[in-house]
């Protein structure tokens, strides 16, 4: 989390913390700009995953949502499978990727 508190500051560290202390999440991942995993609590082959698929995803709702409504800005995905959940919340500069089990 080192790169987390030196990019956002201990504000961001802080609440991944308190995100992954959470029994159900199984893991977090900063994503940069290049799509990257920056900061993971998940193995790198699990994190270079989620990061290459929801990054693209992301993308592809937040084009989706800009043709609906030109005003609209894309603050959370949420998906939902049936034994895991998945939650990005996109930046400009980073993506949050949330993985959790489904309760």
């Amino acid at each position: 989390m080192a790169i987390a508190q030196n990019y956002m500051g201990p504000l961001a560290t802080n609440t991944m913390t308190r995100i992954n202390e959470n029994d159900n999440v199984l893991g977090t991942i900063i994503v940069n700009c290049e799509g990257f995993p920056e900061t993971t609590t998940l193995d790198s082959l699990t994190a270079a995953t989620y990061c290459t698929h929801m990054r693209n995803l992301s993308h592809h709702a937040n084009n989706a949502l800009k043709e609906i409504d030109v005003t609209g800005e894309l603050i959370i995905i949420r998906f939902v499978a049936k034994k895991t959940e998945a939650f990005v919340i996109p930046d400009h500069e980073f993506h949050l990727i949330v993985v959790m089990r489904k309760t």
